[in-house]
């Protein structure tokens, strides 16, 4: 068996200012020592359960944050950006699981600690078929398509609803509480561990069952995306997304990996009209 671990960052314990989110911010160092040492419990810990191979997938801002020397043996680790499908870069049919740790809330939850999906500086919120998604959600659906079951989330206990409202049985671990976009609460690192592992333990055993792993979201995909600055907007119009109004599109897929692709695209091309705009003199 193999699985495929997506890891992010502000759904973990220990983050709780943007002065631990990037390389050049001052408390970086901390962060990496954190992601590190999640992705090294969880990798021995999946490798314990059965696992033949552990693929880490180091799923935050330029996804180079997990230090490479302390991965265990039969760990691989995916790195950098940007690349092919983003926090999902090489899950296919051949791995048996997917788990999603450290994920965070979706733009726009009340206290969800710095809540943003796919990239909070373009986007506003993002709806798929009518719900607020977050990036659980369009990964989720991303995996089932590869046929891929996700077995398990961690995070920002703000995420929960969402896991527990659209998905069935999957295994949901809090890591942290947000209690505004920019604080947090969580327990000793020692006692979270100790929580994902019992976690894993019952994932793992689920998908031993064979239990379905079922989201409750299906094709066709009506995708929504509200842009922070209404220029993003006009540029999305231009690959024939609907124009709902100065800062919303619309698009239809009838895939995930289109969706998926979709959304990286605009992504990308709205961080290109941010850096435009900053080179206007």
């Amino acid at each position: 068996m193999k699985a495929y671990v997506s890891i992010d960052l502000e759904g973990l314990p220990g983050i709780a200012s943007t002065t631990m989110t990037t390389p050049d911010k001052t408390q970086f160092s901390t962060a990496v020592k954190i992601m590190s040492e999640v992705t090294d419990f969880i990798s021995r810990k999946l490798l314990e359960a059965g696992f033949s191979e552990v693929y880490i997938a180091d799923s935050h801002g330029l996804m180079t944050n997990v230090d490479y020397l302390t991965l265990p043996e039969g760990a691989y680790l995916i790195q950098g950006y940007p690349r092919p499908f983003s926090m999902l870069t090489m899950l296919d049919g051949s791995f048996s699981a997917a788990l999603f740790i450290g994920y965070h809330a979706a733009a726009g939850t009340v206290r969800g600690f710095l809540d943003h999906t796919m990239s909070g500086r373009v986007f506003y919120e993002v709806f798929v078929n009518g719900v607020k998604a977050s990036e659980f959600l369009i990964n989720a659906l991303y995996a089932r398509e590869k046929g891929v079951p996700v077995i398990l989330v961690a995070g920002d206990s703000h995420l929960k609803g969402e896991v527990e409202t659209l998905s069935q049985n999957i295994v949901f671990v809090e890591m942290k509480r947000g209690l505004s976009r920019y604080a947090a609460v969580y327990p000793p690192l020692p006692v979270v561990l100790r929580e994902l592992g019992k976690g894993v333990e019952e994932a793992v055993d689920r998908l031993r069952r064979k239990l379905e792993f079922k989201i409750h979201v299906h094709p066709p995909y009506d995708l929504t995306l509200r842009f922070r600055d209404s220029l993003v907007a006009d540029v999305a119009e231009m690959t024939g997304a609907e124009r709902l109004d100065a800062y919303t599109v619309r698009k239809t897929f009838t895939t995930a990996e289109g969706m998926l692709g979709f959304i990286e695209v605009l992504a990308y091309m709205g961080l290109g009209v941010e850096y435009l705009k900053n080179s206007i003199k």
